[in-house]
């Protein structure tokens, strides 16, 4: 069940910095379209001032999902000198190894 919340949560999280996104572009364009001098610079710098932070925001967000709902593969163990980390684990399995037959 926690490999579905975390792929719903993170789904989530990168459809709301999109739209964000989308919405920092036309903040953007509106406020170079105001601005008498240099257009591009004004643009530039609306832009990359909220996106930026924007994709931050939300990397951290993805980091507290995946850490409160591990997936199957994931556990939260605590290491030394690094405390809780979240690490991924695969069970292998055993290999088929065919028996050698020897001629006589």
């Amino acid at each position: 069940m926690n490999s579905y919340r975390q792929a719903l949560y993170i789904g989530i999280i990168r459809i709301v910095a999109n739209v964000f996104m989308i919405v920092a572009l036309f903040w953007a364009m509106y406020q170079a379209s105001r601005s008498a001098g240099a257009v591009e610079l004004v643009f530039c710098a609306w832009f990359f001032g909220l996106i930026v932070p924007l994709w931050g925001l939300a990397f951290l967000l993805t980091r507290v999902v995946r850490r409160k709902f591990p997936a199957e593969y994931q556990s939260m163990i605590s290491l030394p000198g690094r405390g809780p980390s979240l690490v991924y684990w695969r069970v292998a399995e055993t290999p088929f190894l065919p028996l050698r037959s020897e001629r006589h």
